[in-house]
């Protein structure tokens, strides 16, 4: 077999060492807040865009239901976030930030948005904006892949969790 495969010039290598870079980084300058992380990623977006269901919040922040689940709760004991039972369906549940959650997220956004700063440095607006929509593409191509390869992943020995392993693989990387 030909060694064709360079990990220096491997995209999702590349990928995955520029969000592990700036997820440090962007964490270590969090932990004064006593914030993670993932309960950064669900008070941004319960701040940017209201009310959400749990099913709802767990895709668009990209963390696990389960680990979702478990991290609500420790955000609601903190006093960031209320969790009521839906209106429309009483089994469903409705997330909103309470005060505490919206003046902790608005203090926390000019540190995101540093990071977003140091990251596009050297690089146009042209070629943010593209890039952008590259890394949507891109993460868009994974998804359908993923549907796609859904009966076949079941010949396929699954990891010991039983998952399948994109699934794992994707749960440790919301913990990022």
């Amino acid at each position: 077999m030909s060694r064709k495969l360079n990990l220096q010039d491997f995209l999702p290598y590349l990928l995955n060492r520029a969000g592990l870079r700036i997820g440090v980084m962007f964490s270590c300058d969090i932990e004064d807040f006593e914030v993670t992380l993932p309960m950064w990623r669900v008070l941004v977006e319960l701040w940017h865009n209201g009310d959400h269901r749990l099913g709802e919040l767990a895709e668009r922040t990209s963390i696990d239901l389960s680990t979702l689940s478990r991290l609500l709760v420790t955000m609601q004991r903190k006093g960031l976030i209320v969790r009521r039972r839906s209106g429309l369906d009483g089994r469903a549940l409705s997330l909103t930030l309470t005060q505490r959650g919206m003046e902790l997220t608005e203090r926390i956004v000019p540190h995101a948005l540093h990071y977003e700063n140091i990251a596009k440095r050297r690089l146009s607006d042209r070629d943010v904006v593209k890039l952008k929509e590259l890394l949507k593409t891109v993460y868009d191509n994974l998804h359908a892949a993923e549907d796609e390869a859904a009966p076949i992943s079941k010949a396929r020995p699954r990891a010991k969790s039983g998952k399948r392993p994109a699934k794992v693989a994707a749960k440790r990387a919301s913990k990022l």
